[in-house]
């Protein structure tokens, strides 16, 4: 097994908030290469602009409907 691809750390769920021991932090959200964790172990070449404008969507259409 080889890694190529450690750009974060933040752990996010499946509406881009940042998550602390399984829990969500309120008003912080995150998107791109700062997160992991959605890939598995294993990111496949290519996807990291996808990955980037769908989740900064969901995260900012989460932070405008909490505010």
């Amino acid at each position: 097994m080889r890694i190529h691809y450690t750009m974060g750390a933040l752990r996010i769920n499946e509406k881009a908030q940042c998550l602390k021991e399984g829990k969500t932090i309120p008003g912080l959200c995150a998107a791109g290469e700062i997160t992991r964790g959605i890939h598995g172990r294993n990111r496949i070449g290519g996807n990291g602009l996808a990955d980037a404008f769908t989740f900064g969507m969901i995260a900012a259409e989460n932070l405008v409907s909490e505010s």
